[in-house]
């Protein structure tokens, strides 16, 4: 029987550390200082064996300039992949955004097709992050897409994110 439920960051179990390791092997940094504590994460339990996640936490995008408080999306896994659970997992993480009055979401992908049959757009303008210093760096090989729940975003404006200093910067 599959199952989900929506858990801040201090109640994930240690099998999403398994679960996040076997779906993105070459991420070799500690998930757990990854992690802020007010990030929110959707587990998806097929029985009592954790088959997929999909987790967020709040990051400012600047959109054309303007800063936009987002949830940003990160980790979607699924084991097996392709099974669906994913797909539920990513339904469930979009469900709790949308509760949290977020009007932007945002994440990076090399699986565009999937996001974008749940909703998701890709994003056309250029892409940066912001160093601490204030300089901007673009990354133009980005996967950035986004879920607009009320923001209006130009898709063909700059995005900005900033950098972080555990993880990728997008």
């Amino acid at each position: 029987m599959t199952r989900t439920a929506i858990v801040p960051h201090a109640e994930v179990p240690d099998a999403f550390y398994e679960l996040v390791r076997a779906a993105f092997p070459h991420d070799t940094y500690d998930l757990r200082a990854f992690w802020p504590p007010d990030s929110v994460h959707a587990l998806v339990y097929d029985d009592d064996r954790l088959v997929a996640h999909a987790g967020f936490l709040a990051r400012t995008l600047y959109v054309g300039g303007r800063p936009l408080r987002a949830a940003y999306v990160e980790y979607v896994g699924a084991e097996p992949r392709r099974s669906g659970y994913g797909t539920i997992a990513v339904n469930e993480i979009d469900e709790e955004i949308r509760r949290r009055g977020f009007a932007l979401a945002g994440l990076a992908t090399g699986s565009p097709e999937f996001y974008e049959r749940l909703g998701w757009q890709r994003w056309r303008g250029p892409k940066a992050y912001r160093m601490p210093d204030g300089s901007v760096v673009p990354t133009p090989d980005e996967g950035v897409m986004v879920l607009d729940l009320g923001a209006n975003v130009d898709l063909d404006a700059s995005i900005e994110c900033e950098w972080r200093p555990v993880g990728d910067i997008w």
